[in-house]
């Protein structure tokens, strides 16, 4: 009998552990919430931007991280905070490519992140004239979208992890 109370102590401590060590993950190793001073502390080559700059949904660009690696592609990784912390990391190309070598790169980023993410989000209504492809995924309380945008004759892939909860 002592042996059984034993075992059910080991196994709600780990349960425990467990659950405490898993921090909920927005991009990489940043997680919503944190302040600039706590990006910086764990992404050391993040830099305050060259120019400010505001999305339409109300989030301050604060860091931007050059040539970030994501799902094995080089993205410049662009990090937005509100009042509450950091909520979205857009990551943007590096380069530019014809629509058709975007739209290959596309795919193969989409199998990758469906390996990483699950199962892609049903598709939410019709799409703008200038983004001929987008994927999502729920990864937790983040929200991972990949996309093409036609930019004039050339096309970028880009990615986006939002928290959830934030500003639309």
């Amino acid at each position: 009998m002592r042996w059984i109370a034993i075992l059910v102590v080991v196994v709600v401590a780990f349960i425990a552990a467990l659950l405490l060590s898993q921090k909920k993950v927005l991009w990489h190793v940043t997680s919503p919430g944190m302040t600039v001073s706590d990006v910086r502390a764990v992404l050391p080559e993040a830099v305050p931007p060259p120019q400010p700059k505001t999305l339409g949904n109300g989030l301050s660009l604060g860091l931007v991280v050059p040539k970030a690696s994501n799902l094995e592609r080089a993205f410049n990784a662009e990090l937005y905070f509100d009042e509450r912390g950091l909520q979205q990391v857009l990551l943007l190309p590096t380069r530019l490519l014809t629509p058709s070598a975007a739209m290959s790169e596309f795919e193969e980023l989409r199998v990758v992140a469906s390996r990483r993410y699950g199962r892609e989000l049903a598709a939410s209504g019709p799409r703008a004239a200038d983004m001929p492809a987008e994927a999502q995924w729920k990864a937790g309380p983040v929200t991972v979208t990949l996309r093409v945008e036609r930019w004039g004759e050339l096309a970028a892939v880009m990615m986006s992890y939002a928290a959830a909860g934030g500003p639309s």
